[in-house]
Formats: structure tokens, C-alpha cells, sequence
């Protein structure tokens, strides 16, 4: 089978973000399983000669479905992040757990853009500048989500990478034939080379330290247990990065490594803290985390690890409360059974759902149904 990935994250021999790292996934998968995979960046570099067209990370979305039907060529489309939200999260920032929203309109857009906390780590004069530009995005935003849930329609199947995503997509008017299978996850997080990169049992925080991942409520976890350090993927700064450096002090531990070193990362942690409060479509930091047999501590309700993982099996669920997150963390530390049970049943659970072969299965039957549809 001859596919076309279209994906405008696509940078050749780099990996990095969620949606990059899956289109590099999914491309290496599928050529082990004998495919032809070519990825392009723009529609317009699409062959017509090609068996299935396959669009990743939803811009440009309406230019591959004009490209299609010029061409006649069978369209998927793989939805990984909140395309129905106008600042991508489906929250509103009354709360400090960030209030649940799953419809958007004019006057939602507006504040949503005025008052996004995800611009709180910006500079003071860039801030006011994107609160001004408010005004003017709001209409624009709302515009581009109807046109992208337009264009989902259109297609010949459209693929989201969770049930909560699949939800929202439903409630805001994508009625195609909507495919629930998850992003895969590299083999190269089932091996673990033995090495360690801290002496003692800390805790991990992956991703971006920010409001609507939850940096601030995995660092108030963390306050609340004596001794236990939190190690950040990436550096803290802003203001939330401020407010971390308080509440924590010197037991915060910063270690950036490239993507391939990851699985060392997740290896030498204790627990991994999943702390989001947006309406995560996936978060591939708790899959991964899975994949190496490395425990993690997530809220439920809002998708991403909650749709997957059981609490209490493979993973320790809290409601939206810190103190509740806290106590599920202190429990891995002190009942080894527990930790070794969630440790074993999360890598198996991760490795048969998870992996690229198996994903790579799974979209292939999608499309052969498109095709026999066509």
C-alpha cells in the first residue's frame, strides 16, 4: 500500500512534540509492516498515484481535502488535539483545577483569549499585546474550527486518538465514522539499559510545566510530602515557574535529555506525576511512562490517562483535589505490593495497546475498510 502522510510537524530527521514524534512513529511502523510511506508537509506535494491519503495534526486539513477530491483519493484524517476548542483545551481558568467547558462561542472565545492562563508565562508587554489581538482572534477562531469540523466531515473516516476526544468531537458536529484507536508508543521505551540518573526515589513531571498540564498542582502534591523531589523534563520559568521554586525550593531537579533518552528518564523515576486539567486528547507522557514499567499518578475525568488506565490496576486515579493526589502518591511509596503490581500490570496493559506494531494493525484495517468503501 502506497500512503500519503500529510503533516505539517514533519521536520526529517527530528522528533520532537507529541504530534511529530507520533507521525515519525507511525511512518516507521508502517514501513515494518511493508507499506510504502511517504510524508510531506504542504496537501499540495501529494501524488495522485497514491493508494491513501492520511492527514496528521489537523492544519491544513481543508487544502488535503480539496487535494483528495480532485484526485478521487480515499481520505483518513487523524484528529490528536482539541480541534473543537478555540484555545485548544475545552477549560476556563475560574479555578485553579481550571472549570470544564465543552461548547464554544463568541462571547467564550473572547474570554477565553483575554484571560488564558496559558499566556501567563509570557512577558508582560507580549501579554498585553495578545490581549489586544483578543478582539480580532476570537471571530478567526471560531471561523477555523468550523471550517476544520467541516472538513472532518468530508472525509472518508476520521481517527481520534481517545474516547473523550471522540465525545467532544460528536458534541460539536463531527457526525463521519469516527475511529477511536490511541497514538503509538516506540519500542524503544521497553528497553532499559540499567542505568540510573538519581541516587534516590523522586518523582517525574514530563511535558510542558504549565497551567493546563498542571505543573502547579503536581508541585503542590509534591510540598505536601516530606523529602520527595520533583524532577521537570524541562526548564520552569514564569510565573508558574516562580511559584514552583517557592512552594518546593531545592527540591526541584531540572533534566532535559534529547527524545531517545527518555525511556532513562522514566526508567531511573519512581512515579510519574500526569497532573493535566485540560481535556487532554492523549498525553503520551503516562504512555510512555506505562511502557517502562514506571507508575503513575493521574486526575480522572478529564480523558488522557483517565480513559485508559484503572485505578488501583494500572495506574492511581485522584479526583481534582491536591491533597487527594498527594495521598495517592504517598501510597506507591509506602505499599511495595501496590507499586509492584501497578508496575507490571501498566507495562503489559501499555505493551499490548500501545505499540507501534499494534497500531500500525489497527489503522490498516481502517484502511481497508475505506478502501473497499471507495
Amino acid at each position: 500500500m502506497r500512503v500519503y502522510i500529510v503533516s505539517h510537524l514533519h521536520k526529517p530527521g527530528i522528533k520532537e512534540g507529541g504530534g511529530g514524534v507520533s507521525t515519525y512513529t507511525f511512518a516507521k511502523a508502517f514501513r515494518e509492516q511493508g507499506h510504502e510511506v511517504i510524508i510531506v508537509s504542504e496537501p499540495e506535494e501529494i501524488d495522485k498515484r497514491s493508494d491513501v491519503v492520511w492527514h496528521q495534526n489537523i492544519k491544513n486539513i481543508e487544502r488535503t481535502v480539496r487535494i483528495c477530491k480532485k484526485f478521487s483519493l480515499p481520505l483518513i484524517a487523524t484528529v490528536n488535539s482539541n480541534v473543537t476548542c478555540c484555545t485548544g483545551a475545552h477549560i476556563t481558568n475560574e479555578s485553579k483545577y481550571g472549570t470544564p467547558c465543552t461548547s464554544c462561542s463568541f462571547i467564550g472565545a473572547f474570554n477565553c483569549l483575554l484571560f488564558n492562563k496559558r499566556n501567563q508565562n509570557r512577558s508582560g508587554s507580549l501579554k498585553l499585546q495578545m490581549r489586544k489581538l483578543s478582539f480580532v482572534a476570537a471571530p478567526l477562531y471560531l471561523r477555523n474550527m468550523k471550517m476544520r469540523i467541516r472538513a472532518l466531515n468530508e472525509c472518508d473516516a476520521v481517527v481520534c486518538c481517545s474516547p473523550t476526544l471522540k465525545e467532544l468531537l460528536e458534541l460539536s458536529g463531527v457526525h463521519n465514522n469516527i475511529y477511536v484507536i490511541p497514538s503509538p508508543i516506540e519500542k524503544i521505551f521497553l528497553s532499559y539499559s540499567g542505568e540510573r540518573l538519581f541516587d534516590e526515589r523522586v518523582a517525574l513531571f514530563c511535558g510542558s510545566p504549565s497551567w493546563i498540564k498542571g505543573a502547579h498542582l503536581a508541585a503542590e502534591a509534591v510540598s505536601k510530602i516530606d523529602g520527595l523531589k520533583l524532577v521537570f523534563s524541562r526548564n520552569i520559568k514564569g510565573k508558574i515557574g516562580e511559584y514552583i521554586k517557592r512552594i518546593l525550593g531545592d527540591r526541584i531537579i531540572i533534566c532535559e535529555v534529547p527524545y531517545k533518552d527518555m525511556p532513562k528518564l522514566y526508567y531511573s523515576a519512581y512515579v510519574t506525576l500526569f497532573a493535566s486539567i485540560w481535556f487532554e486528547p492523549l498525553g503520551r507522557v503516562w504512555a510512555e511512562s506505562c511502557m517502562c514499567g514506571t507508575p503513575v499518578v493521574a486526575f480522572k475525568g478529564r480523558g488522557g490517562a483517565s480513559d485508559y488506565l484503572k485505578h488501583e490496576e494500572t495506574a492511581l486515579l485522584s479526583d481534582y483535589d491536591v491533597d487527594e493526589y498527594a495521598e495517592q502518591i504517598k501510597r506507591l511509596f509506602e505499599d511495595e505490593a501496590l507499586y509492584k503490581k501497578i508496575s507490571r500490570n501498566a507495562r503489559e496493559y501499555a505493551k499490548k495497546n500501545f505499540s507501534a506494531d499494534v497500531i500500525a494493525k489497527k489503522y490498516e484495517k481502517v484502511f481497508e475498510e475505506v478502501l473497499e468503501r471507495k
